[in-house]
């Protein structure tokens, strides 16, 4: 967002820096939660999504309990949700892919 400087010359304005943003991991999940496999996984572990929400939108929250979290963007800048993401998201998501590519 752009705003006016005291020279009147426009200035791009300051991200708070109480605002965080999501690094790699938080990236990372989200390209997850967009995988057609990955929402897959999700349906066979929390069920269908409900009526009105998305596969995306369903993966999204499944990983944001999972976590403990209230937004991808702090599995960076939370090393307990970064831990429990590896434990509870990725590996057994792997192992499950694992398992159903020898069938």
């Amino acid at each position: 967002m752009m705003h006016r400087g005291t020279s009147g010359v426009p200035v791009r304005a300051r991200v708070a820096s109480t605002e965080r943003k999501g690094g790699a991991l938080a990236r990372a999940a989200g390209q997850l939660c967009g995988n057609r496999l990955f929402q897959d996984w999700v349906v066979a572990r929390a069920g269908v999504a409900p009526q009105g929400v998305s596969k995306l939108d369903h993966a999204a929250e499944y990983v944001r309990c999972a976590c403990g979290i209230s937004s991808r963007r702090d599995l960076d800048h939370n090393a307990q949700a970064a831990t429990w993401y590896r434990e509870r998201i990725l590996r057994p998501f792997n192992d499950w892919k694992r398992r159903n590519a020898a069938h």
